[in-house]
């Protein structure tokens, strides 16, 4: 599995991308920065599109991106991808006709450009060439984690998500998992906002890896706020027992 970091990031500042990954040439998890990185042809070439939640820094590039294709004449329909709440959430606040023209019924409804996908949260589904599984993770709005399975291995992004549980259960059981995406926005001097705000810092990362048991997959942070890089950096060194990896914008990672 090839996975390509378009943007990683909590935030954005000029060289600081937010969230999204590209796996392999068609698959997207998250669409914070999509269009700014990708070629129109590159673009051309995504078919489905797994979303965490609906948070703009995760979201954004929906819009250009269903844009750019339905300008470009594709005839095949952009599968966007999550649990039922966050789909309507989607539709509700950004494909509205109002925030955007509502690409779910353009050019009908019929043949539209999106077709929103459901994805029940605990049952894996076969979606192109991968076998996904959404989990439910904990943040201040309804968010899913994703297990992706191709070719007897497997990815865990967890999304944005504070203290948890069903997900470490889901990762810990399966034999196939090579590495887990999750996230470390804030350093421990910020907890209390961590707490708030649904996130983790690298003290309450600590505790959530222990939840692995003896699992041991790579560990890959992202969705850091670029002005705590540093100090997030130093506290996570202090984690021994892990093989950690902090990913950059543009980082090719291949499980």
């Amino acid at each position: 599995m090839r996975i390509r970091v378009l943007g990683c990031h909590g935030s954005q500042l000029p060289n600081y991308n937010t969230t999204s990954f590209l796996l392999g040439e068609n698959v997207l998890v998250d669409a914070g920065t999509v269009t700014p990185v990708l070629t129109l042809r590159e673009q051309l070439k995504i078919d489905y599109i797994f979303i965490t939640h609906a948070h703009m820094d995760h979201v954004r590039d929906l819009m250009f991106l269903a844009d750019n294709i339905f300008y470009s004449k594709r005839s095949r329909p952009l599968y966007v991808c999550s649990a039922k709440g966050v789909l309507d959430s989607l539709s509700k606040h950004l494909f509205n006709n109002v925030i955007w023209p509502d690409f779910s019924k353009i050019p009908d409804k019929k043949n539209p450009l999106i077709r929103f996908k459901v994805l029940v949260p605990g049952r894996t589904q076969v979606i192109g060439d991968l076998r996904v599984r959404a989990v439910a993770v904990h943040h201040t709005v309804e968010t899913m984690g994703y297990m992706i399975e191709s070719k007897g291995k497997a990815v865990m992004f967890l999304g944005d998500t504070g203290p948890t549980e069903q997900v470490w259960r889901t990762a810990k059981t399966c034999k196939g998992l090579k590495a887990i995406f999750v996230e470390t926005s804030l350093p421990d001097a910020m907890t209390e906002m961590a707490r708030k705000t649904g996130h983790l810092t690298p003290l309450s990362l600590t505790e959530e890896l222990k939840k692995l048991k003896g699992a041991k997959p790579d560990i890959y942070l992202y969705h850091m706020k670029p002005w705590f890089h540093e100090a997030i950096r130093e506290e996570v060194a202090s984690i021994s027992d892990r093989k950690i990896h902090i990913i950059e914008d543009g980082q090719i990672i291949r499980v």
